[in-house]
C-alpha cells in the first residue's frame, strides 16, 4: 500500500466468488476499502461490507475495453487513487483440443489474460505511489491444469509472463507487481463440478494433506499487497499445500516405498 495512506482502496476483480469473494472480505476485516468489479453483485458474508460502506461494486466485465475503463474512471473519481489491485476474474473451461474451438479458447484468454491486462492499464494511471498489483495465477501456469484444459493452462501461463514483464515496466512508478499461484483450492465450482469422493481423493494428494481454502490464497495476496511485502515484485507465491514438490503419491505409500527392511 502507499506509505501514508489512512484508508487503503484496493479494487478486487472477480470479487463476488470464489477467491475475489474472500480477499474481498479479508481486506475489509482488515479496515481497508475495497472495490469490487464483477458481472453480479457480492452477497453473502459480504454483505455487511456493502451495507456499511467499506465495500463499492461495480458491474463490469473485465474483457470488455470499455466497460473496464468505465468502471476505473468512476472508481477515481468517486473513490481517489488505488493503492492495490487483485486481478483475481478467470473462468475455466474444460476441453480436449480435438474439441477445442477458437471462440471457447479466445473467452478463457480474454478473461484471464486480457481482462488482467485492461484491468492493470486502467489502474495504474490512478495507482498512488508505492501501490501494489497481484495477478491470480495458478499452479496450472507452472505445469498443466488437471481440471482445466490446454486454454486454461495457457492463460495462466502468459499471466505469470504479464506479471514479470509489467513487474519490471511500472517499478519506476514504485508499483510492485506479483502474483499468486493457487494449488488446488475448494472453491463453490469446485463443490458443483466434484463428487464428495473426489473430493477426498484430491486431499490425499496434497503433501500438508486437505485442499487449498480461498481464506489462504487472500492471506498470502494480503501479504503480498502490504509493506510487509515492500521489495517483492516480479514473483510468483505458490499457495498449493506442496502441489509442485509432490508426483501426487500420497504420503504413506511414499514412506512405505522407502522403508528399510
Amino acid at each position: 500500500m502507499s506509505a501514508g495512506a489512512q484508508t487503503p482502496l484496493v479494487a478486487v476483480t472477480g470479487g463476488a466468488s470464489g477467491i475475489g469473494a474472500a480477499t474481498a472480505y479479508l481486506l475489509t476485516e482488515r479496515g481497508q476499502r475495497v472495490v469490487v468489479l464483477d458481472l453480479v453483485g457480492p452477497s453473502g458474508e459480504l454483505e455487511p461490507a456493502l451495507k456499511n460502506g467499506s465495500l463499492r461494486y461495480l458491474h463490469c466485465d473485465v474483457a470488455i475495453e470499455e466497460t473496464v475503463a468505465a468502471a476505473f474512471s468512476a472508481i477515481a473519481a468517486d473513490m481517489g487513487p488505488l493503492d492495490g489491485l487483485v486481478n483475481s476474474a478467470g473462468i475455466e473451461s474444460r476441453r480436449l483440443l480435438r474439441d477445442m474451438t477458437a471462440a471457447a479458447w479466445d473467452r478463457v484468454l480474454d478473461i484471464n489474460l486480457r481482462g488482467s491486462m485492461l484491468c492493470l492499464r486502467e489502474a495504474a494511471s490512478i495507482m498512488a505511489p508505492g501501490a501494489s498489483v497481484v495477478n491470480v495465477a495458478s499452479i496450472a501456469g507452472k505445469r498443466m491444469s488437471y481440471s482445466g484444459d490446454a486454454a486454461y493452462t495457457a492463460s495462466k501461463g502468459a499471466v505469470l509472463a504479464f506479471t514479470r514483464h509489467m513487474a519490471f515496466e511500472l517499478a519506476e512508478k514504485n508499483v510492485r507487481v506479483n502474483a499468486v499461484c493457487p494449488g488446488p483450492t475448494l472453491t463453490p465450482m469446485i463443490h458443483r463440478s466434484l463428487s464428495a469422493d473426489r473430493i477426498d481423493a484430491v486431499a490425499k494428494t496434497v503433501p500438508l494433506g486437505r485442499w487449498v481454502q480461498p481464506r489462504d490464497i487472500a492471506e498470502a495476496i494480503a501479504f503480498l499487497l502490504s509493506p510487509a511485502a515492500i521489495m517483492i515484485t516480479g514473483t510468483a507465491l505458490d499457495v498449493d499445500g506442496g502441489m509442485l514438490v509432490s508426483n501426487g503419491t500420497p504420503y504413506r505409500d511414499h514412506v512405505a516405498a522407502r522403508q528399510v527392511p
